[in-house]
């Protein structure tokens, strides 16, 4: 999902080598105007994550970043196993998930506590905003990784917004959902994306 370039231009100015893989032809060529202008080389595919494999070798990447990606897609473990056998024993991935928290307190703003109280009580389906997403609270992520043989080193909180919820009206489980977010009785700092930072161990 390396769009128009926002993480790959930096990364390929500081001299690092980038394989950029998207479906929009439009933000590919987008990207590849931007490298240009900045005289980058950069290699760049149209194309989903699915087909990674006629691009990128299995174990053949130093750092996998796959950001605001996963959370749409129905496959998302099996992108995910992909992204790993991607990466080099020793290697880094950066992965960015959506919060539960994100979705319950998009459908309390919409005023659907039913939808809220059944997000709290799945991971993936239609969310809020009507089409299929998924979602996990923070302390699921380590375990996730953990099953594909990762170690999670960080899970930053990206991009928090302030929200302000009537408590008083909020079912108990979707309270407990949303607790760790509280900021005050009535406002919560609900981040867009949990970050995960993962460590590829060197094989014994």
């Amino acid at each position: 999902g390396c769009q128009a370039g926002r993480l790959l231009i930096p990364l390929a100015e500081d001299g690092h080598r980038l394989i950029g893989v998207d479906t929009s032809g439009f933000a590919l060529r987008r990207a590849k105007q931007h490298a240009a202008q900045q005289r980058l080389s950069v290699e760049l595919h149209e194309g989903s994550i699915a087909k990674l494999r006629r691009w990128v070798k299995p174990e053949s990447l130093d750092v996998v970043i796959c950001a605001e990606v996963l959370y749409l897609c129905p496959d998302h473990r099996e992108l995910m196993r992909l992204l790993v056998d991607s990466v080099k024993p020793g290697g880094l991935l950066f992965i960015s998930h959506r919060p539960v928290q994100f979705y319950v307190a998009g459908a309390l703003r919409r005023h659907q506590p039913e939808q809220a109280l059944s997000i709290t009580q799945r991971t993936e389906g239609p969310s809020p905003e009507g089409d299929y997403h998924n979602w996990y609270a923070a302390e699921q992520l380590p375990a996730l990784y953990q099953s594909y043989g990762l170690k999670v080193l960080a899970t930053p909180p990206i991009n928090q917004q302030l929200s302000m919820l009537d408590v008083s009206t909020i079912n108990g489980q979707i309270l407990r959902a949303l607790e760790p977010m509280r900021q005050t009785d009535s406002t919560f700092r609900i981040p867009a994306y949990w970050l995960v930072i993962a460590h590829k161990p060197q094989k014994e």
